[in-house]
């Protein structure tokens, strides 16, 4: 299953909705709080504006693992909302 989001994407929102300059192109290998430096704040910023924006969510059960995930562990961990 490919992701919802691509690596141009999920780097424009952090860029412009989490104040944070990616130095260096994403490849997926990233972990989003060791290499990235996204705090559990900006990740739960993060994931709010996913949600709200885009109609993207992160099943509950993988909450405790998104600090260690990579980009593409999150990219690959993304759902549609469902609409109720």
């Amino acid at each position: 299953m490919s992701p919802l989001l691509d690596y141009t994407s999920f780097c424009q929102i952090a860029e412009e909705q989490l104040e944070v300059t990616m130095e260096q192109p994403v490849t997926g290998g990233e972990r989003l709080r060791d290499d990235l430096q996204l705090d559990s704040m900006r990740l739960l910023q993060l994931l709010v504006h996913l949600e709200l924006e885009h109609g993207y969510v992160l099943a509950d059960e993988k909450l405790a693992q998104l600090p260690q995930m990579t980009v593409d562990q999150l990219l690959q961990s993304l759902a549609r909302k469902e609409v109720v």
